[in-house]
């Protein structure tokens, strides 16, 4: 496995930093916390180390309703996401946060 980065190793800070390190693959919570809190240095690591089709997937599957819109946003252009279908996940994004707002 890549070694996590200390920028990563801060935003998991309430997981097991062995198991973390242990896992043959980047775990998926890695992958939704850096791309939902990530700074720069952490994004660019995350695609780095992680194919965009394994990001890709973890968008459709997950990422697209848990993910604020701005990152939604970000994160489908870096994944090659059709505009329609990146669109229609940005909108329930502003939904939910609307929501959250009252």
């Amino acid at each position: 496995m890549t070694s996590i980065p200390a920028g990563v190793r801060e935003l998991m800070w309430e997981y097991d930093q062995a198991f973390l390190s242990a896992s043959p693959d980047i775990p998926q919570a890695v992958i939704e916390r850096v791309m939902a809190h990530g700074r720069w240095a952490e994004m660019q690591w995350l695609l780095s180390n992680v194919s965009r089709p394994r990001l890709k997937r973890f968008l459709v599957d997950r990422g697209s309703r848990v993910l604020p819109a701005r990152e939604v946003s970000f994160w489908a252009l870096a994944c090659d996401v059709p505009e329609s279908t990146a669109a229609r996940w940005r909108r329930k994004a502003h939904q939910r946060e609307k929501s959250w707002r009252g």
